[in-house]
């Protein structure tokens, strides 16, 4: 069994070299080594379900379909590096998220923090980091704290605490035709964040 420790990995706390994951000396053994990963691209449905990480002693089916190949190579790449770093991208937003074998016990993997990548991109391009804005919603409720979100026109705003919770709330209730197009338009621009906000309070009133 694996365990899992999560923490979103932001374009601040990303760059790139010739190499691995450096970590900071908070972590790690003194002498700063670059970690072994893999970077696995994968649908949004399978980057939620790892939102907090593997749960201690929670079977692997229970995240992964393992009788899809894609899938199934985070599984077997889990049980032979636990001294890696897993690393997936969101097919459709193409946000990080980076996970850590919890020396623990348990089979739990955990949402790596305070983590700086250095992720190679294996083409000439660097990695372009969006992070997307229902994630920020999610870490604004769980912090309780106020925080930008970035929409896909490269403009932000600011998001308070009551205005995400009802949102998320929302979301969570839509079916999943309803869910994509939430999320499409509060990706979008302001106006369609604005939209969706309006939606979500006349919901929770």
């Amino acid at each position: 069994m694996i365990e899992i420790l999560v923490e979103e990995i932001t374009e601040a706390d990303m760059s790139v070299g010739a190499g691995g994951i450096a970590f900071p000396p908070t972590m790690g053994p003194k002498k700063k080594k670059k970690r072994k990963y893999e970077t696995f691209k994968v649908s949004d449905d399978v980057f939620a379900k790892f939102r907090n990480g593997k749960t201690k002693f929670e079977r692997w089916s229970k995240y992964l379909d393992l009788s899809d190949d894609s899938q199934r190579k985070i599984y077997d790449y889990a049980r032979k590096n636990h001294q890696g770093i897993i690393i997936l991208q969101n097919a459709e937003t193409g946000v990080f998220r980076g996970l850590r074998f919890n020396r623990n016990g348990g089979g739990q993997w955990g949402k790596l923090t305070r983590m700086k990548e250095q992720v190679i991109q294996t083409t000439r391009d660097m990695i372009s980091i969006n992070e997307d804005v229902l994630d920020v919603l999610r870490n604004i409720v769980k912090n309780k704290q106020m925080q930008r979100v970035k929409f896909k026109d490269k403009k932000s705003a600011s998001v308070d605490g009551f205005t995400a919770s009802a949102m998320v709330q929302v979301y969570d209730a839509l079916n999943k035709d309803n869910q994509t197009k939430f999320k499409d338009m509060i990706n979008k621009n302001l106006k369609g964040f604005m939209a969706m906000q309006s939606f979500a309070m006349k919901q929770v009133k």
